[in-house]
């Protein structure tokens, strides 16, 4: 399955979300099928005391504004759909990853702590460190309509990684973008041997973390592959250190 085959997208009435969807559509091939999902968590109106029956309903509203807005962007296209689940956010998509077999799923990027984002149990950090599929953290170019003319691609020569550059290679085919390929040297040993060698544009002295985070600002998109860890192994991870902190919007691919 290919990652923009079903894109689960979470649209939670912010900029980001809408943006999110936004970077979705200008990813995906036209066959692709694209699924804006907003969550309708009414719980939390219970913190209005007696003003809880109004709060509700005026969650109800900006849920509906929410999807309404999402239909504006999606323009008619086909193969996408919109809708409102009652629930929290993380278990509303969760439910609607596993009911529309997502390939990716695409949210808001905020730049954050990755370990602070782990104890508030933030939306993104969670399904980052979850690992159970792609994800797409969208971020806004300032001053333009963000499109994916420049694409930044990590390697190592790990299958996740060269399955990143894979995926890259579909961008720059389909959208005619240009691409910067970096491997890392200053971290764990890398293997040079390999028809993958050659596909790198630059080799980088330093850490990944470091190599990544600063080439992040002059791209649009970058992609990275990874490893599966998840829990208490996935606290060393690259991919989402750099999630987190990149400057351009970010797409982890997980196998």
């Amino acid at each position: 399955m290919a990652v923009f085959d079903r894109v689960v997208v979470g649209v939670d009435g912010t900029d980001f979300g809408f943006e999110a969807l936004r970077q979705t559509l200008a990813l995906i091939p036209p066959s692709a099928a694209v699924y804006a999902v907003t969550a309708l968590d009414t719980s939390i109106a219970v913190h209005a005391g007696f003003n809880m029956s109004h709060a509700s309903d005026q969650l109800e509203e900006e849920a509906e504004k929410a999807r309404g807005a999402a239909v504006e962007i999606m323009g008619g296209r086909l193969n996408c759909t919109t809708k409102i689940a009652r629930g929290d956010a993380k278990a509303v998509l969760r439910v609607a990853c596993s009911e529309y077999d997502a390939s990716l799923l695409a949210l808001g990027g905020r730049s954050s702590s990755r370990f602070l984002g782990i104890l508030a149990g933030e939306t993104a950090t969670t399904f980052l460190h979850e690992g159970a599929r792609s994800v797409l953290l969208a971020r806004p170019r300032r001053g333009e309509r963000w499109q994916p003319k420049r694409i930044l691609v990590g390697v190592d020569g790990s299958e996740s990684s060269l399955a990143g550059l894979s995926v890259a290679d579909d961008l720059v085919e389909r959208l005619g973008s240009t691409m910067q390929v970096v491997s890392a040297t200053g971290g764990k040993t890398v293997d040079r041997d390999g028809a993958w060698a050659e596909r790198v544009t630059e080799w980088d002295p330093g850490r990944p973390f470091a190599a990544l985070h600063g080439r992040s600002g002059i791209a649009d998109l970058l992609i990275l592959g990874s490893r599966g860890l998840h829990g208490v192994r996935a606290l060393g991870s690259v991919s989402e250190r750099v999630a987190h902190q990149a400057h351009c919007s970010t797409l982890i691919i997980h196998l």
